[in-house]
């Protein structure tokens, strides 16, 4: 076991929840069953293009370490660089970005009446930075975490905050980061920690897409979306 100082991220899909909340569906009749199922199969394919997404954007600066059902866990050992949060934060901005542009060229799902394709645009994107020690111990091949600095950031996450698009900085970073980035600076209170202050930074209403109604678009959307469903490639780390 290696105990390090450094930074902890966590990206997190907000919306997921009612995205696939289909159990009462399965408490329909004869083909409620059948229904969910297919609903599940499309909200896995879209979240799992979305994760992909966020990790393939974060991997140049940050080590993935997991997937937490609708979150991806990043990890990154500090060391003496002056860029190194300024870095950490343009990919921030950066995979903001692309998972919007992501959910924006999925727009043709919607052509589908499942529930998860209805709510597809309705995905956002929450990211949560902390630095402080946590503990890193090799299992299988595969790099545990463990220690205080994990369990405040997973506390982060239960926030009273109501938007569904920001960032979240805890204290430990601001000094660093307020260099770069203005924010605005908020106390919360976490579990087992007490009050804390953050700096954050809302998006919340500031990312829109129209997009075309016509039915030559309408046509194309269903036949990109049959495309995009029966496509049986899987998220796999």
């Amino acid at each position: 076991m290696q105990k390090k100082t450094g930074f902890l991220l966590i990206a997190d899909i907000s919306g997921y929840t009612p995205f696939i909340k289909n159990h009462s569906m399965r408490n329909k009749p004869l083909i409620g069953n059948k229904i969910a199922d297919f609903w599940d199969s499309h909200a896995d394919k879209l979240i799992n293009t979305l994760l992909e997404e966020v990790i393939q954007n974060f991997e140049p600066v940050m080590e993935f370490n997991k997937l937490e059902g609708d979150a991806a866990l990043f990890f990154l050992e500090e060391i003496n660089d002056e860029n190194q949060i300024q870095n950490i934060y343009d990919r921030i901005l950066i995979t903001r970005e692309k998972f919007n542009t992501k959910v924006n060229s999925l727009q043709f799902v919607q052509s589908c009446p499942c529930d998860p394709c209805q709510q597809s645009k309705n995905l956002k994107l929450k990211m949560f930075l902390h630095k402080g020690f946590f503990n890193q111990t090799e299992i299988r091949n595969n790099q545990e975490l463990s220690g205080e600095a994990l369990i405040f950031i997973h506390r982060m996450l239960k926030n009273k905050i109501k938007s569904s698009e920001y960032f979240l900085f805890s204290e430990t970073v601001l000094g660093k980061l307020e260099k770069y980035v203005e924010f605005s600076l908020i106390t919360q209170k976490v579990d087992d920690f007490g009050k804390q202050k953050f700096g954050f930074i809302d998006f919340e209403d500031k990312s829109k897409f129209v997009a075309e109604n016509t039915f030559a678009q309408k046509f194309l959307d269903t036949y990109k979306m049959l495309s995009f469903f029966t496509n049986k490639k899987k998220l796999t780390f």
